[in-house]
């Protein structure tokens, strides 16, 4: 895998980059500003770039712009950043969005998900984004049962389907039944767009 890491905060992104190694091991490693190069003959899944978002909203947006789509999986790397410019950063392909203060096991399972094509936002990441001053609407207003706000609680969590299924007694089937019904209530098509959703909206805001 190859692993592009800002440079703006080197002594962030080599911490980075020891902790991924601890969990790859060998990996090829770039430093990058702005935006990479990227190495060609490789797929997206194989191309990781890392960028430092603090309070460069207006730098880092117009950097994803600029990149190629399709060319390598984007992660953003928070150091004390607004996360309520992750919604439009999305927008732009950003896969993963991992805090500084994230957990080895957080980091593990980032990087599990990323590399298959999900989506992931670590713990301290979500936990920003679900305690955000906003005013949140209730998950009635929009017609879901109780069952219904459990499997979406649990999606936002970054849960699998077998995962929610095991946690809630019901058959893999039953689970994307309801998976289903919540995204056409919600009016979104993909787990991606409940991620934003939910950013935007604050439905389902943990108190």
């Amino acid at each position: 895998m190859n692993l592009y890491l800002d440079s703006r905060n080197q002594l962030i992104s080599l911490g980075f980059k020891e902790l991924v190694r601890t969990i790859f091991g060998d990996l090829h490693v770039e430093w990058h500003s702005g935006i990479p190069q990227i190495a060609q003959g490789l797929s997206a899944k194989d191309q990781v770039v890392v960028y430092n978002f603090t309070d460069n909203f207006q730098e880092l947006e117009s950097n994803l712009k600029r990149t190629p789509e399709d060319t390598f999986i984007k992660v953003v790397l928070i150091l004390n950043g607004d996360v309520g410019h992750l919604p439009k950063l999305v927008s732009y392909g950003v896969s993963g969005f991992i805090d500084v203060n994230c957990t080895i096991p957080d980091l593990k399972e980032a990087f599990q998900k990323i590399l298959h094509n999900q989506n992931y936002y670590c713990e301290v990441v979500w936990s920003k984004i679900l305690n955000q001053d906003d005013e949140a609407a209730s998950p009635t207003n929009f017609s879901l049962t109780k069952r219904e706000i459990e499997i979406v609680d649990r999606l936002l969590l970054g849960k699998s389907t077998m995962e929610i299924s095991k946690e809630l007694g019901l058959s893999p089937h039953t689970v994307q039944t309801h998976r289903k019904n919540c995204f056409k209530k919600l009016k979104v098509k993909s787990l991606s767009e409940l991620l934003l959703f939910e950013m935007e909206n604050q439905v389902f805001k943990k108190q």
